[in-house]
């Protein structure tokens, strides 16, 4: 009965460590964001678990179109988790992305359906002018989520080595 009990409390860390690692932050890559005037946007943003609030980011749009560059300052988070919009400190320079479907907590590959870099405002290039934009998400996981499957680990070996040492 007890070599019940302790398996029912281990697997419910390790499921519990598995919960909470799908709770933390996501950070979503640029990939082939291309614009018709030339320019390109790269760099990641970091979303939080519920893919509604932006936790921090690195985005630069920059190309032949000078007067469109700009290292982004500021990201909307009311536009997700279906558009990624970001802009310089007044919004004189901005980007859209429009996805083809919302960003998840999962993380994943979402595919950019639509978008545009202003002023100039070039559009996005696509898949049939050999692009493929995307943003790639990857969960992070949080240090409490490794303290929990860590100990849960930790408490599995101490019961194992026990059962063999006594064996």
């Amino acid at each position: 009965m007890r070599t019940i009990s302790r398996g029912v409390v281990i697997l419910g860390l390790l499921i519990g460590g598995g919960i909470s690692a799908m709770a933390g932050d996501i950070t979503w890559t640029l990939n082939q964001v291309v614009f018709s005037d030339g320019n390109t946007a790269t760099g990641y943003f970091i979303t939080n678990s519920a893919v509604n609030t932006i936790e921090g980011f690195s985005i630069v749009v920059s190309g032949p179109d000078g007067g469109a560059d700009f290292t982004a300052t500021l990201m909307v988070n009311a536009y997700l988790p279906t558009v990624i919009g970001a802009a310089n400190s007044d919004f004189s320079k901005y980007m859209d992305l429009y996805l083809s479907s919302a960003l998840t907590s999962a993380g994943g590959i979402v595919n950019i359906a639509s978008g545009f870099d202003c002023p100039g405002c070039g559009v996005l290039l696509l898949t049939g002018a050999g692009y493929d934009p995307t943003v790639d998400g990857v969960p992070v996981s949080e240090p409490s989520t490794l303290l929990v499957v860590g100990s849960g680990l930790g408490f599995l070996g101490t019961i194992l080595r026990r059962r063999f040492s006594h064996a």
